[in-house]
C-alpha cells in the first residue's frame, strides 16, 4: 500500500461526517481591490495541537482555477512536513453521502506538491492530476483545483467543500486533525462569485493586502456523511 493510499485510509477513519443539524461558521466575502474576483475568509480558533492548526482559510472561487489558501497559527517548513503533515481540500460534487474528490498537499522534505484524487467509495483512491501549490510565507500554503477535472452531477448548481489538516509529531503522538468547518461543509454555487447561505437539515451530507470588506450573509454549513 502506498503512503498516499495509507493517508486516504486514515482520513476515512478520522473524519466523522455525521448526519446532524450543524452550526454556521463565520465567512465573509470581500471584493478584491481593482478586480471582479471575490475572496471568502473562514476564521478558525486555536483548537488543535501541532503545527498545522488552522487559523483561517481564504477561498477564491472566481480565481482561475479556484484557490484555497490555508493559514496556520504556527510556522512550518517542508522538512518538518515530510511524512508527518498533510493538507486536504475535500469536494462533494455529486450531492451524495460523502466527498467525491480531494486535493492532497504533501512534502518530500524539500518542496511541497499537490495532487487531485477521486474517492470511488470502494477500492483504492484514484490519482487524477497534479495540482499547483504555492506559499508566500512559512504560515500558509495555497492550492488551485480546476473544476474541469471534476465529475459534477447532472443538474448540480453548487459543490461543497471542507479543509482538513493532519499532523503527527512530538505533541501529536496520536494524529492531530483540524477541520474547517468543524462539521459539515460549505456550499459554493457553480458560477457564482460568493458562497451562499442556504439553511438545510438534509442528510447529504497568507498574508495579503487587506481587501475592502463587502459583508454578505454567512453561508450555511451543510451536513455531509461519508
Amino acid at each position: 500500500m502506498t503512503s498516499v493510499t495509507r493517508v486516504g485510509s486514515i482520513m476515512r477513519r478520522l473524519l466523522p461526517f455525521a448526519l446532524a443539524l450543524l452550526t454556521v461558521a463565520g465567512v465573509t466575502a470581500a471584493a478584491l481591490a481593482g478586480g471582479a474576483s471575490t475572496r471568502a475568509e473562514v476564521e478558525d480558533p486555536n483548537d488543535t495541537k501541532g503545527m498545522l492548526d488552522i487559523r483561517r482559510v481564504w477561498f477564491e472561487p472566481e480565481a482561475g482555477p479556484p484557490r484555497w489558501t490555508v493559514v496556520t497559527f504556527s510556522p512550518w517548513t517542508e522538512e518538518l512536513m515530510r511524512d508527518r503533515g498533510y493538507v486536504f481540500v475535500y469536494l462533494d460534487t455529486m450531492g451524495d453521502q460523502g466527498f467525491d474528490f480531494y486535493a492532497l498537499i504533501r512534502s518530500n522534505g524539500r518542496r511541497l506538491s499537490g495532487s487531485l484524487w477521486r474517492d470511488p467509495k470502494r477500492g483504492r483512491d484514484l490519482r487524477i492530476s497534479g495540482l499547483i501549490v504555492t506559499r508566500d510565507s512559512d504560515l500558509n500554503v495555497a492550492v488551485r483545483i480546476p473544476l474541469g477535472l471534476l465529475d459534477i452531477g447532472a443538474f448540480r448548481t453548487m459543490y461543497r467543500w471542507t479543509v482538513v489538516t493532519t499532523f503527527t509529531g512530538r505533541v501529536c503522538r496520536a494524529t492531530c486533525v483540524d477541520r474547517v468547518p468543524d462539521e459539515g461543509a460549505f456550499e459554493q454555487p457553480i458560477g457564482s462569485p460568493t458562497p451562499t447561505t442556504t439553511p438545510t437539515t438534509s442528510p447529504t451530507v497568507t498574508p495579503t493586502t487587506t481587501p475592502t470588506a463587502t459583508p454578505t450573509v454567512s453561508p450555511s454549513v451543510s451536513p455531509i456523511a461519508g
